[in-house]
């Protein structure tokens, strides 16, 4: 805000503070405004302070600019370093310049003194240095503010002649505090393998304790300037792109040689940026963020995405949030993918190693498919995330989908419903050789004569297929039901890779509990009712997918198998968890 509460009007006496008060209210390309009872500052930040501090010693900046007119401006460049304009002051023609201090060394001639200009001494250097580094040691960004009178005959637009001869009027120090957030995601991004650099235009004393305040650095490794850039060999960049984490008084050519000399070395590297000067950078690096307040429409439209508040806090939730949809999508594919080879295995081992018939038609694979394994499979995609996954280092470039892991994961917990399935279709009756009764039965109770049906006998081998028939039938169907409850206790297991469902809570995603209290529900209608006929058709329920209905017992068999897939799973998560050995999946 302009208005503060120091009276800095008092010094307008000393021709110094006058002189670097006209520097501040002339020197910047910033609007400042009041809308509904709020100060509004556009422009670049630093242009905006200058403004700020100018309003609170001349009054309002706008109308002290229009009465002092300006003449001519050398735009802020990265080469020079500085802004300078041409005005008329006090009657006649004056050159005002402000930028980093470094900058001035060989320009400056002159100092006030009281009402005075007067040469300037080697001291006042010293002097001047000391000052800069103790504003630039908290964090400051300093300024040096320059003038002088410009001859009649000298022409306004020889920028070497006009910035030379200038007075020296003093250092300001700038302060942009860093939100209270960003130290806290720094040190979440640091946790999750994410390697935070600063690179900035900023003198390396500034960015140094900017880097130490937010813990980008602990200070045992100096910043890299970019004059020191400038003669590094390839090998010495990759050296100092990799193992610096603060680059300060860089280039925009320097900022696209850091950002490329990363990626040669593996890197995927995100940037921010808000200037023009950023826009090389931001497009050469993997994801380019560019500020959506702060930035400029150049450095938008050279970026990927625009954060749209400038808080770097939110490109770490958002870190954060496509880490947890990549978990998401790992459980749902290692869900589909585990069923599916569970299916097509219990088809190839039972009827080309086995020689039985199908234990699934093809109707029924098909509504296993579509009708119960999508909606649990759907429901995973809104898992909450798990743990901490802010404290997992970042996954390999060329990692696939699934990993090792995953494909891992995939066929044991596929190898399980397997041999469950399996056992179930064969203790059922599904692979009945002839004459046989069930696999456990003792041959008692038989709706033939085994003895004949041995000997050849025609009615007794009758009687058999018509007994097989229906067995087959009933093996179908717990061979249906038990696969579909092998897939809904799987989805519990599929939640999470390293997590008991007990610590994540059973029932703490509502979506999976309905995915599976709605397919159970669907395959009861398709077994229980079974025998019910179909309004205005002479077809029964069960011929649709060829099911019969099930006893109670048969259904305490099914869930009792079906669990152990669970089961199982519990306790490879409890091995993994305890690190009791070292198999498995790594975290």
């Amino acid at each position: 805000k302009p208005l503060g509460d120091d009276d800095l009007s008092k010094h307008q006496n000393d021709l110094g503070f006058r002189l670097a008060a006209a520097c501040l209210s002339l020197c910047h390309n910033s609007q400042i405004s009041k809308t509904d009872g709020l100060w509004n500052a556009l422009g670049d930040p630093t242009d905006s302070a200058c403004a700020v501090a100018g309003w609170k010693i001349n009054g309002d900046v706008h109308k002290f600019a229009q009465r002092h007119s300006r003449l001519h401006e050398f735009f802020f460049d990265t080469k020079r370093k500085r802004m300078s304009v041409i005005h008329e002051y006090e009657g006649e023609r004056w050159v005002f310049s402000k930028g980093g201090a470094g900058g001035y060394i060989d320009l400056v001639e002159w100092k006030v003194s009281g009402d005075e200009i007067v040469p300037i001494e080697p001291q006042d250097f010293n002097i001047a240095a000391e000052a800069n580094k103790d504003m630039a040691g908290k964090a400051m960004r300093v300024l040096a503010l320059c003038a002088r009178q410009l001859d009649d005959d000298e022409d306004i637009y020889d920028v070497d002649k006009i910035e030379s001869g200038f007075i020296f009027l003093g250092l300001i120090g700038i302060m942009d505090p860093p939100r209270p957030e960003v130290k806290d995601a720094i040190e979440i991004c640091q946790n999750a393998g994410i390697k935070v650099k600063m690179i900035t235009g900023d003198q390396q004393f500034t960015a140094s304790a900017i880097g130490k305040e937010l813990g980008i650095t602990d200070g045992g490794i100096p910043a890299v300037n970019g004059s020191s850039i400038i003669n590094f060999s390839d090998a010495e960049m990759d050296e100092a792109a990799v193992n610096s984490t603060i680059f300060s008084r860089v280039t925009p050519d320097q900022k696209m040689r850091i950002v490329s000399s990363l990626q040669n070395q593996g890197e995927i590297v995100a940037m921010t940026g808000d200037g023009v000067n950023d826009a090389p950078a931001l497009s050469r690096a993997n994801i380019g963020i560019a500020m959506g307040i702060s930035g400029t429409d150049v450095a938008k439209d050279a970026a990927d995405m625009v954060l749209q508040d400038d808080n770097f806090a939110n490109i770490v939730n958002a870190v954060e949030e496509g880490r947890k949809i990549y978990q998401n999508i790992r459980n749902f594919v290692r869900y589909q993918v585990s069923t599916n080879v569970a299916a097509v295995s219990l088809i190839v081992i039972s009827t080309l190693i086995f020689g039985w018939s199908l234990p699934l038609t093809a109707t029924q694979i098909l509504v296993i498919n579509i009708l119960m394994d999508g909606p649990p499979a759907v429901a995973l995609g809104v898992e909450k995330k798990h743990g901490n996954v802010m404290n997992r280092p970042p996954r390999p470039v060329d990692e696939g989908l699934p990993n090792k892991n995953d494909i891992w994961l995939i066929f044991y917990l596929g190898a399980v419903m397997v041999a469950g399935t399996l056992l179930v279709f064969f203790l059922a009756g599904g692979g009945l050789e002839q004459c046989d009764g069930l696999p456990l039965s003792d041959g008692s109770n038989l709706p033939f004569d085994q003895a004949a049906c041995n000997q050849g006998d025609a009615v007794a081998i009758a009687e058999w297929e018509n007994y097989a028939d229906e067995r087959f039938i009933h093996a179908q169907t717990m061979t249906l039901s038990v696969f579909i409850m092998f897939q809904l206790f799987n989805v519990m297991n599929c939640r999470s890779q390293e997590e008991s469902i007990f610590s994540l809570g059973v029932f703490s995603n509502k979506a999976i509990n309905i995915a599976f209290v709605a397919s159970f529900c669907l395959l009861l209608f398709f077994v229980q009712l079974a025998s019910v006929t179909i309004p205005l058709t002479s077809f029964e329920i069960g011929s649709l997918l060829s099911t019969k209905v099930l006893s109670f017992d048969d259904w305490m068999i099914i869930i009792f198998v079906a669990v152990l897939v669970v089961v199982i799973e519990e306790f490879r998560k409890f091995i993994v968890n305890s690190k009791i050995f070292a198999i498995g999946i790594a975290r």
